[in-house]
């Protein structure tokens, strides 16, 4: 059976949760909630790497960590507001500050660098190879380069303007997509000779007007972006488009598929809706949802 950690938003962030929730897999592949790992401000992101879970505590501007048993062990400030995402880079633990588009670098328990941003919104990273780290500015329409190990910015690739690059992935044939929040687009690239060369683009299916899309899944050949707004799933193979369905829930957040299972965190209805994938990629509803309150991150803790 597996096991899972939650983490959303508290009333610091106009949420009603109250720390990292624990959930295992019931035998129909959706989820079930066992209550509270670890209190904790709005742990809006998880991270874990050995036997230390990350969590980006958005309303204080922290790192909160924790052992694997919910034992609170340090608190780090990411030199930035409202932190969202959290990635590591070697030994660095990489935090994009979303309210003032800051990058906080954390080697060894301390914050080491902070990379200002002049009206941007960093929302993402992702290691490249081991000298190289991008990340993602949603309010500047950037991706920024940097080298490592000292986290030092050398170059940025300018997106069409109103992208809002929200979230990066790596496909199996090593295309990096790229998610437009506000374009509706999935953006491709590929990372060859210390350059990110710009590739085919493709509009999301089911995205509307106003859609904020959230995040990027991948499972197989398909991938799966969540769009806030119409509460739809978009459904594509790569870049080709598939469909979309229901999201059966409000603001679908967050996406994570696993075991040929379909995850969403419907942030504002308070609850994860599980659906099976097909072998067509089509998502299909599973029972009920999970009641989980103001749900914003899922990850695998097994």
């Amino acid at each position: 059976m597996s096991t899972w950690w939650v983490g959303g938003y508290g009333p610091d962030m106009e949420g009603s949760g109250t720390g990292i929730g624990l959930l295992s897999s019931k035998d129909d592949g959706s989820l079930q909630y066992d209550g509270v790992f670890a209190e904790a401000p709005s742990p809006a992101y998880l991270l874990r790497r050995g036997d230390v879970l990350y969590a980006a505590a958005e309303g204080l501007g922290t790192v909160e960590s924790f052992g694997l048993d919910g034992t609170p062990l340090a608190s780090v400030s990411t030199g930035g507001t409202w932190p969202c995402h959290l990635a590591f880079a070697g030994d660095l633990l990489i935090a994009a500050n979303y309210r003032d588009g800051s990058v906080g670098v954390i080697a060894d328990g301390t914050l080491a660098r902070v990379i200002p941003s002049a009206g941007g919104h960093a929302h993402a990273s992702l290691l490249l190879d081991d000298a190289t780290a991008v990340t993602l500015d949603l309010g500047l329409d950037q991706l920024h380069l940097h080298t490592l190990p000292g986290v030092e910015r050398y170059a940025s690739v300018d997106l069409p303007a109103g992208t809002g690059p929200r979230d990066i992935a790596e496909l199996p044939d090593g295309r990096l997509l790229v998610l437009g929040e506000l374009s509706g687009r999935l953006l491709s690239f590929t990372w060859s000779d210390g350059m990110l060369v710009a590739g085919a683009s493709a509009d999301l299916p089911g995205f509307v007007v106003g859609d904020h899309a959230s995040g990027i899944a991948l499972h197989g050949e398909f991938t799966y972006v969540g769009l806030r707004g119409s509460n739809r799933i978009a459904v594509l193979t790569g870049l080709e488009p598939v469909g979309w369905v229901s999201c059966k829930g409000d603001w679908p957040r967050y996406l994570v598929a696993s075991e040929g299972v379909l995850h969403v965190a419907n942030q504002l209805s308070n609850e994860i809706v599980s659906f099976r994938l097909g072998p067509d990629g089509m998502p299909a509803l599973i029972g009920s949802p999970t009641a989980v309150a103001s749900p914003t991150h899922l990850i695998r803790r097994d």
